[in-house]
């Protein structure tokens, strides 16, 4: 007879004690800590300004805290989104009447760092780097960018994309 065994007890005490587990869980204080959101959308290289930023409470060590003076937007930023590393550039802006150009650069070449850039001929441009060559977990450098003067940035972006650009580094 199959109503006469034994009731699950144990089935029954290890399901109401993972009830009880998750609803301790959920009424839980767990630590927040403030992190910053774009309060408005922001346009790829703008400026990033205290007047843009909302702070909001999120769980305490779900995202890295970025460093924000003197950072822009890397990318178009939707307002909401949260300021992490990847969306923002610590780069200086272009200065004036420059233009930047992807240059293949050696990885300890930094930010603000002058540069001598030479072609094929013989004939040489002065550069500032804007963007150091980075690389990825995979082992992949992927090209910095170089400021350079508006009259020569045809001839220097044609003598990149051929490989005939030597970069000289300033000690």
């Amino acid at each position: 007879m199959l109503w006469l065994g034994r009731p699950p007890y144990l089935r029954w005490f290890a399901a109401a004690s993972v009830v009880v587990a998750a609803f301790t869980w959920d009424a839980s204080q767990r630590a927040t800590a403030p992190f910053p959101f774009a309060a408005v959308d922001l346009a790829r290289g703008q400026p990033i300004t205290m007047e843009d930023i909302e702070w909001r409470q999120i769980p305490a060590g779900t995202l890295v805290m970025p460093l924000l003076d003197g950072t822009s937007a890397a990318t178009a930023i939707l307002a909401g989104d949260p300021l992490v590393v990847s969306l923002i550039s610590t780069s200086p802006p272009l200065p004036d009447d420059t233009w930047a150009v992807p240059v293949v650069l050696p990885l300890g070449a930094g930010i603000g760092m002058t540069v001598r850039l030479v072609f094929a001929d013989g004939t040489a441009t002065p550069g500032v780097i804007i963007q150091p060559a980075t690389e990825d977990s995979l082992g992949l450098v992927t090209h910095g960018l170089v400021a350079v003067p508006e009259s020569v940035a045809d001839s220097v972006a044609l003598a990149s994309a051929n490989g005939d650009l030597v970069v000289l580094l300033e000690p």
